[in-house]
């Protein structure tokens, strides 16, 4: 474990020699690039930095050396704009999401911090990339390995820009504007030959083509639930597999939403991961307290949970750079109680994860207990729970018809939520007359048990709003996603173009 952590605190020192995205001057890195990715310790540091880079854009913005104390936009944005997740007045930026109307502040703001995180951290996946396959000098099966965990990282990262800021992109829109797509190392802003965005089309293309690269280089050995941070050939799979589902989705692609299908039962059978049944795993495995005590200091790691694919931890162990996600504060948004309704009375995710939190903080209101513990919750980005859910919507829609093992993984996701003697009847085919209402099942489903892991507002705009959700059923959908920030559009003198519901 300390090896792990000296190598964490390297990757900070290689990350830093590697950042140049945001300057508008090339770097003169040759030398370091050449010492970085020749040997494959060096190479592993720079690799974990830009996992970090990763999990800045994903969950949180690094306050000082020690932690993420900020909640992450990039997260938060699943449930902002939806009944999950209601703003308070005062915090301005996020009533701007909230109602879509965005001021000069929040393009210099929010919008443009998501942003430059976002090719930030593809900046570190491209050096990786580009400075291996040049300077290189170590066992090659290694070298693809690396090369495809980079992969790995701006694929994500460029799904997830997409799918914020892409004109309609889960929408079914192919030819709106994307993202501008990046493969090589920053060398510094060129005013004569700006880049412009891609069509969606084309960045869903390159998305896939990432992770498709990627998979047979990633090892195919699954690590103990505690190392679960780096991508293997299970964790690409089940990314790949949300990125088909999101993209068919609104085009109804049969063929690729079977593909979709096919990835998650992959990950679903890989051995070395593992679905508990029991409602305890959400108190002791996925979502324990990791509260500082000024008795105990910071508590060791849980035994995590078998069923986490991939995630960032709070710590590797006691002391050890803590960071994660900062709770979902009350005073600048709060679980409004139209979403706690939506769960049963004695579900356990009512009762344990939805928690009054502060109780000097607005004690009448409801934050998440998945983020508690100050600034330091493991932060899970994909989870046994997602495929099982991904499984049943992806298979009835492509194959037209609502199947046993479809409602088998709906069932096991939602009985796990209960006690004995208070589990449901199981969900039986005469339940859904018709397609859409079994997929209305899964959805819902989908949003009691990710609740605040970063899926939902994408749920609701790559099913058109399938399950009714008032607070973005009032914005206009050409507006689901988000708008460019200002700054790269005078940047570049107006090459790159604004979405087009804020034209």
């Amino acid at each position: 474990m300390k090896k792990l952590f000296s190598q964490h605190i390297i990757a900070l020192i290689a990350a830093t020699m590697l950042a140049a995205c945001e300057l508008d001057y090339a770097p003169e890195n040759t030398y370091v690039d050449e010492k970085v990715y020749r040997t494959e310790k060096t190479a592993e540091a720079a690799l974990a930095g830009a996992y970090v880079r990763l999990n800045v854009f994903l969950s949180g913005a690094p306050q000082d050396q020690n932690n993420y104390s900020n909640t992450g936009d990039v997260f938060l944005l699943a449930d902002l704009t939806t009944e999950n997740l209601k703003v308070q007045e005062t915090s301005a930026s996020y009533v701007a999401i909230e109602s879509s109307e965005f001021s000069s502040n929040e393009h210099d703001g929010v919008l443009t911090r998501m942003w430059l995180n976002g090719y930030n951290a593809i900046d570190f996946a491209n050096n990786i990339i580009t400075g291996i396959e040049t300077y290189g000098e170590y066992d090659q099966q290694k070298q693809r390995r690396h090369i495809a965990e980079a992969r790995f990282i701006r694929a994500y990262i460029n799904f997830m820009l997409l799918a914020i800021y892409g004109d309609q992109a889960l929408q079914g829109n192919t030819e709106g504007d994307g993202i501008v797509l990046k493969s090589t190392p920053y060398t510094g802003y060129n005013p004569d030959a700006p880049e412009a965005r891609s069509s969606n089309a084309q960045c869903w293309a390159n998305i896939i083509g990432d992770l498709e690269a990627a998979i047979p280089d990633l090892d195919e050995a699954v690590p103990a639930p505690v190392q679960r941070t780096h991508a293997n050939r299970a964790v690409a799979q089940a990314l790949l597999s949300r990125v088909l589902l999101y993209k068919a989705t609104a085009e109804n692609d049969r063929e690729t939403l079977q593909k979709a299908a096919d990835l998650a039962k992959t990950v679903l059978d890989t051995p070395g991961y593992a679905f508990a049944a029991t409602p305890s795993e959400y108190v002791n495995n996925l979502f324990p307290s990791n509260e500082y005590s000024q008795t105990d200091g910071y508590p060791n790691p849980t035994s995590r949970s078998g069923e986490l694919v991939f995630f960032e931890p709070s710590r590797i162990y006691t002391d050890n750079y803590p960071n994660g996600l900062g709770y979902y504060r009350k005073l600048a948004y709060y679980i409004p109680q139209e979403a706690i309704d939506v769960y049963d009375a004695s579900d356990v995710r009512r009762t344990y994860l939805i928690a009054q939190g502060s109780p000097t903080d607005n004690p009448n209101y409801f934050t998440s207990a998945k983020y508690l513990g100050g600034n330091y919750d493991d932060v899970i980005y994909i989870r046994l729970a997602e495929m099982k859910l991904t499984y049943a919507e992806a298979t009835v829609r492509a194959t037209g018809r609502i199947t046993t093992d479809a409602l088998d993984e709906l069932n096991a996701v939602r009985s796990r939520a209960f006690n004995l003697g208070q589990k449901p009847a199981p969900y039986t085919l005469n339940d859904f007359p018709t397609q859409d209402d079994f997929l209305r099942a899964v959805l819902k489903e989908r949003r009691l048990e990710l609740a605040y892991e970063g899926h939902y507002r994408w749920d609701l705009m790559r099913t058109n709003n399938l399950l009714g959700d008032a607070r973005l059923a009032a914005i206009a959908p050409n507006r689901w996603n988000l708008p460019v920030p200002d700054y790269e559009i005078r940047l570049t003198e107006q090459r790159i173009r604004q979405n087009s519901g804020y034209r």
